[in-house]
């Protein structure tokens, strides 16, 4: 059994004000069909991973495997991961999800089992917060599916506030960051024919919503948003469809999502995720990696890569690649 992954680094110099190097590790050989979805920071700067095989990596900050947890559950992707009151919650994304409670000190694992009135449901994402969590899934009988825990996960229930969807609304699993939570809020993006922001102020009692104007398509809209703070929030998304298309796959707010703004120039194709760390924001998806420093006004491109999900450790950005491998780019 190999306990470390066998890596190597290739330092590739890329054109960027900001960036000193990029490192490419490739994914070892055996775990080749492998990739990773889920990235989740941990205390200690140490970092977790769930693939597409179920399984659950603790690294340290050079990617030394240091545990690895596999869930057992004929290999469905782990989408999501968030870590509450010592445990930590692996969320997988099918038209019957799962959500499991794992210990990392003996590596217990527990099925958290979750319907919609009776019906299975396709998770979305999971955010935390102190000793709250709040999970969603797509629309089941025209509602979206709006869990919370007040408790660590010990139990949890329907958010007591019903959000009602649009006819060809549903929310994406992309990067895990659909939802997010932010001073005891709850946010989550929108899309497909119709593109919105939800909010709670009250951890789901009642909900607010505002339009995003992304085109309406089967799969365009929000894929992934980032909090600044609560007046500022960036999304990033597009038709993944068309990963090169750079138009209309970026707007921002700074009033909270009262009114919103495309980029002057946007990243540059489909986007998946994004991330606010250091006063930047970074977007990936399928054709590469941009970073705005200006608050979203303009983007840059800085890698051609495919990628997956993206995490700042200090001042490193790390970021999951579709073929197994990862990025480092420290800035």
């Amino acid at each position: 059994m190999i306990k470390y992954l066998s890596l190597f680094f290739v330092f590739i110099f890329i054109e960027s004000a900001y960036a000193q190097h990029t490192a490419f590790i490739p994914r070892n050989k055996a775990n080749k069909k492998e990739h990773e979805r889920a990235v989740l920071g941990l205390p200690n700067d140490q970092l977790a991973i769930g693939s597409n095989l179920a399984n659950i990596r603790i690294l340290d900050p050079s990617l030394h495997v240091l545990n690895t947890i596999a869930l057992g559950t004929s290999a469905q992707e782990i989408r999501d991961l968030a870590f509450c009151a010592g445990k930590l919650f692996a969320m997988q994304s099918n038209d019957s999800s799962s959500l499991y409670r794992i210990s990392l000190q003996n590596k217990a694992v527990e099925k958290i089992n979750l319907n919609w009135q009776g019906k299975p449901i396709f998770f979305d994402g999971i955010a935390s917060e102190n000793n709250t969590l709040f999970l969603i899934g797509d629309p089941v009988n025209g509602s979206f599916c709006t869990f919370r825990s007040l408790d660590g996960g010990n139990h949890w229930e329907p958010t007591p506030g019903s959000v009602s969807a649009i006819e060809g609304e549903a929310a994406y699993a992309a990067s895990g960051q659909t939802n997010q939570m932010l001073n005891g809020n709850f946010y989550f993006v929108s899309g497909g024919l119709s593109s919105r922001l939800f909010q709670s102020t009250n951890l789901g009692d009642s909900w607010t919503q505002h339009a995003i104007p992304y085109p309406s398509c089967p799969t365009c809209g929000p894929y992934a948003m980032a909090l600044k703070n609560e007046l500022e929030i960036m999304t990033v998304g597009g038709n993944y469809l068309e990963p090169n298309n750079g138009e209309l796959n970026c707007y921002y707010t700074t009033d909270g999502g009262k009114t919103w703004k495309a980029p002057k120039k946007g990243p540059s194709g489909y986007r998946s995720c994004v991330i606010y760390a250091n006063d930047k924001y970074f977007a990936c998806g399928t054709n590469g990696i941009d970073v705005s420093k200006n608050g979203g006004i303009t983007w840059k491109k800085i890698s051609e890569q495919n990628c997956l999900s993206m995490i700042v450790i200090n001042k490193q950005l790390i970021v999951s690649l579709a073929n197994g491998g990862w990025l480092l780019i420290e800035h």
